[in-house]
């Protein structure tokens, strides 16, 4: 069995037909090219990578290297942060405030998949000039801003921002959640960032273990992936997926009202870390948990896993779409 999950971040999405059509044609999208190669055999990580890269391109969405949504720093440039992490091995890509990389997914993939060869330990993150460097150096396809200028609407909304002083929007950062047909988890997420950020600031989505996590490597072990969206200082300083994965490693999480629990303490206790201000954003999860059942004649126990999609958030709504193996099409997409 494979399963996948996408989000397209959490907020007040607009409720117009138009932009909700284009959000969820991004994220059926994003479902189809993922399942396709977990079809065909894909690992995780290759079919997450996929997925983000995907919404990277979409006109929709707040992440990639351009688009009529992306957000803009002071500066009035795109910069980006993202992240990928195996659940099987434990490797890890993440990069943060990159210019210039069409699709950054791409970078973090190649920092994750360099971690198990060579002889030098190779970075897990890089930033700023360096991340696009070393894309340069991979040959990853790059974006000339002078021949493709960013988009006029992007620059458009920037403008009014700066002249309102004003950073609300949409806590649009993607992200993808996934395993593969052996059992391997893998999770991923990318950003723009918030509108008006400073220039070298990096959100959770360029930070280890707090924009996307994933542990498991096969069908028989307990396994999780979770992506999250929000505003990146606060999940940072919360540990919002540190108290979600505490949860995931330590409790049966088999049924919806463990699950259920877990998250909601953990969105507690999160906010107890954050000077007791809510978090604001969501998580999208798929967790894999055994079911014991002990049969008394025989005196002997099986035991059967439960694989679970979960979405919890604080926002107005969050952009969600699923599928599996047992799906003839995607579940969703909605907001």
């Amino acid at each position: 069995m494979w399963a996948v999950g996408v989000h397209i971040g959490a907020g007040r999405h607009q409720s117009a037909p138009a932009a909700v059509a284009a959000a969820e044609t991004s994220m059926r999208q994003a479902l189809a090219v993922a399942a396709s190669s977990l079809r065909d055999g894909a690992s995780a990580v290759e079919a997450a990578a996929q997925a983000v890269m995907v919404l990277e391109d979409a006109a929709c969405t707040n992440a990639g290297s351009n688009g009529p949504c992306v957000n803009l720093t002071e500066a009035g440039v795109v910069q980006t942060d993202v992240s990928l992490v195996d659940g099987a091995s434990g490797s890890m890509g993440c990069c943060g405030a990159v210019e210039g990389v069409r699709n950054p997914i791409q970078l973090a993939k190649a920092l994750l998949l360099e971690a198990a060869d060579g002889d030098r330990a190779p970075p897990v993150v890089l930033v700023g000039a360096g991340a696009t460097a070393r894309a340069k150096e991979l040959g990853l396809p790059l974006v000339d801003y002078t021949a493709t200028p960013i988009d006029t609407e992007a620059v458009a909304k920037h403008e009014r921002q700066r002249a309102m002083y004003s950073t609300s929007e949409l806590l649009d950062t993607v992200g993808v959640v996934c395993m593969d047909a052996s059992g391997s988890m893998a999770a991923g997420v990318s950003s723009a960032g918030t509108a008006l950020k400073a220039s070298g600031r990096v959100g959770h989505a360029g930070c280890p273990h707090m924009g996307c996590v994933a542990s498991g490597g096969t069908s028989g072990d307990d396994g999780y992936a979770w992506s999250a969206t929000g505003r990146g200082e606060d999940i940072i300083r919360s540990r919002l997926l540190q108290q979600i994965e505490y949860r995931s490693r330590r409790q049966s999480l088999a049924d919806a009202a463990s699950l259920d629990r877990a998250v909601s303490r953990a969105f507690t206790d999160a906010r107890e870390r954050n000077n007791d201000v809510g978090i604001e954003g969501g998580v999208l999860g798929l967790v894999r948990a055994k079911m014991s059942s002990h049969k008394k004649r025989k005196r002997s126990q099986t035991e059967k896993s439960a694989l679970h999609f979960v979405a919890a958030f604080t926002t107005p709504s969050m952009g969600i779409g699923v599928c599996s193996s047992y799906d003839a099409e995607p579940r969703g997409p909605n907001l």
